[in-house]
């Protein structure tokens, strides 16, 4: 058995690239929901908080306070996040579970561009000259990325509970 096959990896449904023209039904998810659920745990505490996100080559970015709960605990704990399609039938759930990391963007070109991307999504109207400074400044917020090591899509469709492992 496959290292895959023994972490519930679907090779023909496992990655986007496998599954094109049709965009994957885990991407399409991610491309057309705006809001993340990160959570972190450290020292028997547990927080968790939506963030607005953007998905730039398998990270997850966001705007957050530094001083705010999720950033402070990320630091030294672990941390997951979550994505769902809301439906008032349980049976139309659909989602995607991931644990990993949460860091601070650096200050470099990428994060600006990153930045950038951001505010076009959400219609946000940055001064282009320092957009990193402008998210400080206008709302004490910097840069960060979720990083997801291991991901899930669950499907109540499929079968309640019914999910996979798949790569994003």
């Amino acid at each position: 058995m496959s290292e895959d096959q023994k972490n519930g990896v679907d090779k023909k449904q496992s990655s986007c690239k496998f599954y094109m023209p049709t965009v994957c039904p885990w991407r399409r998810l991610i491309d057309t929901s705006k809001v993340m659920t990160i959570a972190v745990s450290n020292h028997g505490s547990a927080w968790s908080a939506p963030v607005y996100y953007l998905f730039v080559e398998n990270r997850f970015y966001f705007f957050s306070n530094p001083k705010a709960q999720h950033i402070q605990m990320a630091k030294e704990g672990v941390s997951a996040g979550s994505i769902f399609q809301d439906d008032a039938d349980m049976k139309n759930l659909v989602g995607i579970q991931m644990s990993g990391i949460i860091l601070k963007s650096p200050l470099n070109a990428k994060s600006i561009l990153v930045a950038k991307k951001y505010c076009s999504r959400f219609k946000i109207i940055a001064n282009a000259m320092d957009i990193l400074g402008y998210f400080v400044l206008k709302f004490s917020a910097s840069l960060y990325y979720f990083e997801p090591d291991i991901v899930y899509y669950m499907d109540n469709r499929d079968g309640f509970g019914s999910r996979k492992r798949v790569k994003l």
